[in-house]
């Protein structure tokens, strides 16, 4: 994978998640790229956070979110975390900030 685009999603997913958790992640344009963001950490090392991630998107229909941002709101809110909770293990599981992130992204650019 490319490293600017790695740098960029993860970055991304770190921006969302820390601000507002899972729920906002996928509520947002991010989680569009859930897959690729999967990836991503998993490219960089982070496979903890790789994990984390993956049993998050594993909560929807299908083991990941809909690509398209409007029917991934719809599951999201109708579906999957109807009470904005469905993501409370992997938000605390994340925020435990286990991998440091920036310095994986920096060696995978190396």
């Amino acid at each position: 994978m490319d490293a600017a685009l790695a740098r960029t999603l993860v970055e991304a997913l770190q921006a969302e998640v820390n601000n507002g958790g899972f729920e906002q992640f996928f509520f947002n344009s991010a989680g569009d790229r859930t897959r690729e963001t999967i990836e991503a950490l998993s490219a960089i090392g982070a496979h903890h956070t790789a994990s984390i991630v993956r049993r998050a998107a594993a909560k929807f229909p299908g083991g990941l979110p809909p690509e398209d941002h409007f029917a991934r709101q719809r599951l999201l809110l109708d579906r999957v975390s109807p009470d904005s909770d469905a993501f409370s293990e992997e938000d605390a599981a994340f925020l435990e900030h286990r991998e440091d992130l920036e310095a994986l992204v920096s060696k995978y650019a190396g």
